[in-house]
């Protein structure tokens, strides 16, 4: 019994900032919104990592990501080549890229 309460003495408490005393809360902020599909209800009767929630791009922030594209940044995020960024602007003006590709799920995954 004794053991169980020193490790509820020493339990830090995450949601709080500070050790002693009166402890303020601490803020969360959060850096950006990810849709997910509506499976998401029953997310913690799944098992890990077997079925994922379908997540939803934001489809014209990828395209002026694209658009905007400097090939430094796009070396940076694995796109080799100028041909592959002068092709993914061409379609991105066009509004025709391909989500699927191997260049355009390196541009979403910055």
């Amino acid at each position: 019994m004794s053991r169980t309460i020193e490790q509820y003495v020493e339990h830090l408490e995450h949601k709080f900032d500070g050790l002693v005393g009166i402890l303020e809360r601490k803020h969360a902020q959060a850096d950006e919104v990810v849709y997910i599909g509506k499976e998401a209800n029953s997310i913690d009767e799944q098992e890990l990592d077997v079925k994922k929630a379908q997540e939803f791009i934001n489809e014209k922030r990828v395209y002026d990501f694209v658009l905007k594209l400097t090939p430094e940044k796009a070396r940076e995020i694995e796109i080799k080549h100028r041909s592959a960024l002068a092709y993914l602007k061409k379609k991105a003006k066009e509004g025709d890229l391909n989500f699927k590709s191997r260049n355009v799920r390196n541009v979403i995954d910055v």
